[in-house]
């Protein structure tokens, strides 16, 4: 795989760390449509912590894809 291709998807994981609470929101909506109203209530209940769990992850991923891309 091209060293593009990895720095490619590590700039859009890094892109997409600001628009977090927004993805976390299309997924309680996408979980109400349908009708997981569990879920709907866990990610509602914690969402703050989802944020930084998804944001943790995001970078997570972006820097092995970069140490990746360097080796």
């Amino acid at each position: 795989m091209s060293n593009w291709i990895l720095f490619g998807f590590a700039a859009l994981c890094l892109i997409l760390v600001p628009f977090t609470p927004a993805l976390v929101r299309l997924r309680i909506r996408f979980f109400r449509w349908i009708h997981w109203d569990w879920a709907v209530n866990v990610l509602e209940r914690y969402f703050e912590r989802w944020v930084l769990l998804f944001r943790a992850i995001l970078l997570v991923i972006a820097a092995v894809l970069i140490y990746i891309g360097l080796e």
